[in-house]
């Protein structure tokens, strides 16, 4: 069964959690996941864009908060994705100049604590800079790779980099692409079909990096941060891990952490969404901590401080 971390919004975890949790920060063995809630306030959410998107191009359907459909409906009247995915992709590339720009060329304060964990490779789902930005205003170096999740990708990118990664030289994996690369953006209805039968198709296809791969098997935790429960990304991805630990399920089950954005979500629904991850993960050991993720980070990172000391 899933476990509840806490029942109170904004409540730590348990102890024992934090001390497996700490371990597997400072061991290297924690691959964080980003959602699009590290970056709120600072940059769009998928339902602002949506909203924006929906009344700027007169989206006719009920459902205007819904940023694929809504990403769908403008690149079938203009028969061009790569026109929607260039406005959506503005629109990041404004808010984030922005907000460096606010800063004095500093990332917000959930990526430099991020940027902080000592760990070799971080995974988003999410277009901007702002990881490999507090990366490098940290003084590390981080390679940046892109998802190939479509052919055209494959061939413009070409293969993967081998090179090791580490806590100094960090990989960054965008696996729904990157503002550098509008054609790269996961965004559309279609896309979403497009990734998920790649991803399906793995290791054949090699959409993903080897160190993601790699870092997806049993030896490894997993900490999701910064998604809700209505996000297509998080959806997706989970679908994809319940294969893969259908694929690790003779082996040690990898330790899943999830960080649910939906703080405000009424108790009812938490028990639905905690039987639907159960469903999903029925033989994983899954944690679920109900919280704003700045206050999540901010624990994290003073733990790891004291931890290190």
């Amino acid at each position: 069964m899933i476990r509840t971390e806490s029942e109170a919004v904004g409540t730590s975890l348990p102890e024992k959690r934090w001390t497996t949790l700490v371990d597997s920060v400072l061991s290297g063995h924690c691959t964080p996941f980003l959602g699009a809630g590290i970056g709120i306030p600072h940059l769009p959410s998928g339902r602002s864009l949506a909203m924006s998107l929906a009344g700027e191009f007169e989206y006719p359907f009920a459902d205007p908060d819904n940023l694929p459909r809504v990403a769908q409906y403008v690149a079938t009247t203009y028969d061009d994705p790569n026109f929607v995915k260039r406005n959506v992709q503005r629109r990041i590339q404004q808010a984030q100049q922005e907000c460096l720009e606010a800063a004095g060329g500093a990332a917000p304060e959930n990526y430099r604590v991020l940027a902080k964990l000592g760990l070799p490779l971080f995974v988003t789902t999410n277009y901007d800079g702002l990881m490999e930005q507090a990366l490098r205003t940290g003084g590390l170096d981080p390679r940046i790779e892109v998802c190939r999740w479509n052919n055209q990708l494959a061939q413009s990118l070409g293969r993967y980099r081998t090179g090791d990664l580490s806590a100094a030289k960090p990989g960054v994996f965008h696996m729904h692409g990157a503002l550098e690369n509008a054609s790269s953006l996961l965004l559309t209805e279609d896309d979403y079909v497009d990734f998920t039968v790649s991803l399906a198709l793995e290791p054949v296809t090699n959409v993903l990096w080897h160190h993601v791969r790699r870092r997806l098997g049993p030896d490894y935790s997993l900490l999701f941060l910064g998604y809700s429960l209505e996000d297509w990304n998080f959806r997706v991805l989970m679908k994809y891990l319940f294969l893969q630990q259908k694929v690790h399920r003779s082996g040690q089950a990898s330790s899943l952490s999830i960080q649910l954005s939906d703080a405000e979500l009424p108790a009812d629904r938490r028990q639905k969404a905690e039987s639907f991850l159960t469903r999903y993960f029925e033989t994983s050991a899954i944690r679920v901590h109900w919280t704003d993720v700045s206050g999540f980070l901010a624990e994290l990172g003073e733990r790891l401080n004291a931890a290190r000391r």
